[in-house]
């Protein structure tokens, strides 16, 4: 795995965190900061839930995996499906200390599997079929989109 995606994951990822508040607000979109944690946490393990949906073109999919190795970022707005995107409720009881602590456990769990696991591919509903590096490559991309929603990168 490029070493770049490690740093990314066990520094920059740790601390953008530490600035993350509960009353941190958003400078788009409409989640609070612990929606965007949750959202993170249930992404870094979204490459296990066996999706077999695209909702890609086949014929999209080179541009889309191309796209992951460029520096550009994601668009703001995306509208995504809510099967497919977040899933939480509003009544979230953890603090966001927890929620925090639960995402780094997340994210490094992700990262060890897919650094142990190299020939590791699953189907991403955006992409399609994901490598072990693609997934990171994308994950990097979408943890990126929302640590800068809330301004702490």
């Amino acid at each position: 795995m490029e070493k770049g995606l490690n740093i990314f994951f066990t520094s920059i990822l740790v601390n953008a965190l530490e600035k993350l508040k509960a009353d941190s607000k958003a400078e788009w979109g409409i989640m609070t900061a612990k929606q965007m944690i949750i959202h993170l946490i249930q992404s870094s393990k979204m490459m296990h839930l066996g999706n077999t949906k695209l909702l890609i073109k086949e014929k999209n999919i080179e541009k889309a995996i191309a796209f992951l190795y460029t520096d550009k970022a994601i668009s703001r707005g995306i509208k995504i499906p809510k099967d497919i995107g977040y899933n939480f409720e509003d009544g979230i009881t953890e603090d966001v200390e927890q929620l925090k602590e639960e995402l780094l456990e997340s994210s490094n769990a992700m990262l060890i599997f897919l650094s142990e696991n190299t020939d590791f591919k699953s189907i991403h509903p955006f992409f399609g079929e994901l490598t072990a590096e693609q997934w990171l490559l994308f994950q990097k991309k979408h943890f990126t989109h929302h640590l800068s929603q809330f301004n702490l990168l």
